[in-house]
């Protein structure tokens, strides 16, 4: 399980986000836009339940 900090990859779009998950789950996360986000960072966390969480930041 992983903590994530992602953007939006639409350089319009000034959303960012923080997710939480397996990196296969992380990589195929999308913007509401429909863009996909990028990781800006990551670092392991404890387990959760077993499957991704997003929240938006701003």
């Amino acid at each position: 399980m992983f903590h994530a900090k992602l953007i939006c990859s639409d350089g319009d779009c000034a959303d960012t986000f923080e997710a939480w998950g397996t990196l296969e789950e992380l990589e195929v996360l999308a913007c509401d836009c429909g863009c996909t986000l990028e990781v800006l960072s990551w670092d392991e966390a404890e387990a959760g339940d077993g499957r991704a969480e997003l929240q938006l930041v701003r």
